[in-house]
């Protein structure tokens, strides 16, 4: 690697001010990364946000609501992202989630280009420089996706020439990253996951790493956000076929303080979400319209809520992620409703309902599920857009859908929230739905 560069990576550790990015002595960062266990070591640098998620997009989901209290406590642009404002920075603010986002593909960029300076001695060597590049396309497709998916309009498939992101595809900090197409972002997303997908062995060593099953399953994100149904359909077919197990929520116990294990069975890549005030307070609680929308029987209104001790109100009790952290990886649950959308909308109507059943089977108490077999459709597209609201909550793939389904004016709603008996209100099509890029990272890029 070029040291010219890796001065530019020191320093953008030194000196980065997102919260817990650099919890160690700026010294210790001041290491050229040379070997292929160096690389490894970058990759999985989980507790500097390679394994973080993004938040905003969570927060002006319909998937909560909060007591005033709260609400006044969040940070600018925290509160913004929840009551849908436009005030989101103070003026020489970087954004918390969007340098999540770029530092992720920063460091991927590091691996990347360390890996193509470096001289393999021997065939294991070769086969282990090869992945670890995979694994760093995998993860700087991911902290690409991160960005676009809140710093992006609503992709629509008639418009793609609309104005996207910086793609980043060096780690130069003084490179040029001038501001792509939505669909010339999209699309560098893609080849770098369906690049990883064709090197990567099937499953990783551990869950926090890069794997196909996980590159697969990121390529059916991105394609069905992109209302590519096609590849949706063969990209979830192809990580469903690489592992389909669900977990059957009769076997799980509401009682423990962490419902679901850690790395549990449907776990294909493990991430969570960046921590805020928001995070664990109990007054953060589930949107009511959601809350309504499961029946007794279903074991996920036991498994994931807690009554709160206001009347009638929920908080989300059990995580994917086996801790305290909100789980915003990806997940079996997901792809299964990723391949029922596509194999619906593609006319694939049996194979969408199967995809249901299996699903609803896993969540429903023992006995008490009744196969459906009756939809068709509108109807069909109609229930699993809703079984992906109640399965998927708090993982940040429900303003993804968002910003997909309301598109479409049969299925578009108005959101609405008070804060201090003011009104906020978010509309179908609104700008909204487009979180404003940062002014520093503005003022520094004149690409923008």
């Amino acid at each position: 690697m070029k040291l010219s560069k890796f001065i530019y990576f020191i320093i953008f550790l030194s000196i980065s001010g997102c919260e817990g990015f650099l919890d160690t002595k700026p010294e210790k960062s001041l290491i050229i990364p040379k070997t292929l266990d160096d690389f490894q070591a970058i990759l999985d640098a989980e507790p500097r946000l390679m394994n973080s998620i993004t938040k905003m997009g969570f927060l002006a989901s319909d998937e909560i609501v909060m007591a005033d209290p709260l609400v006044s406590l969040l940070t600018l642009d925290e509160r913004a992202a929840y009551l849908w404002e436009g005030d989101f920075y103070t003026p020489d603010a970087a954004g918390v989630d969007w340098s999540v986002g770029y530092q992720r593909v920063f460091y991927a960029n590091v691996v990347i280009e360390g890996i193509r300076d470096y001289k393999p001695t021997s065939p294991f060597e070769i086969q282990r420089a090869s992945e670890l590049d995979a694994a760093a396309r995998f993860h700087r497709a991911f902290g690409h996706f991160m960005i676009a998916a809140q710093f992006m309009g609503p992709y629509d498939p008639g418009n793609p020439t609309a104005p996207g992101i910086p793609i980043r595809n060096s780690a130069d900090l003084n490179a040029p990253s001038p501001r792509v197409t939505m669909k010339e972002a999209l699309d560098f997303i893609r080849e770098d996951l369906e690049f990883a997908s064709g090197v990567l062995p099937d499953f990783p060593e551990i869950p926090t790493r890069a794997s196909a099953w996980a590159t697969e399953a990121m390529l059916s994100r991105v394609s069905l956000y992109m209302q590519d149904y096609e590849k949706a359909y063969l990209h979830s077919g192809n990580a469903l076929e690489i592992k389909n197990e669900l977990l059957d929520y009769n076997t799980l116990d509401s009682g423990l303080r962490f419902v679901f294990p850690r790395f549990n069975v449907e776990v294909i890549h493990h991430a969570h979400m960046i921590t805020g005030r928001f995070y664990n307070s109990p007054q953060t609680y589930v949107n009511p319209e959601l809350i309504n929308l499961y029946d007794s029987l279903d074991l996920r209104l036991l498994r994931l809520m807690a009554p709160s001790p206001l009347e009638g109100l929920y908080n989300l009790q059990g995580r994917y992620s086996g801790e305290s952290f909100l789980f915003g990886g990806l997940a079996t649950d997901e792809v299964v409703l990723d391949h029922a959308e596509a194999a619906a909308r593609l006319g694939y109507e049996e194979e969408a309902l199967q995809d249901l059943n299996y699903l609803l089977k896993n969540r429903y108490l023992q006995g008490a599920f009744i196969q459906l077999d009756d939809l068709s459709g509108d109807s069909l597209i109609w229930r699993i857009a809703e079984e992906r609201r109640k399965e998927l909550l708090y993982r940040g793939v429900r303003w993804l859908d968002m910003k997909r389904y309301f598109q479409d004016p049969a299925m578009a709603k108005i959101n609405v929230r008070t804060y201090q008996n003011r009104e906020y209100r978010l509309e179908p099509n609104s700008s909204k739905y487009t979180f404003p890029i940062p002014p520093r990272e503005v003022r520094l890029n004149d690409q923008l």
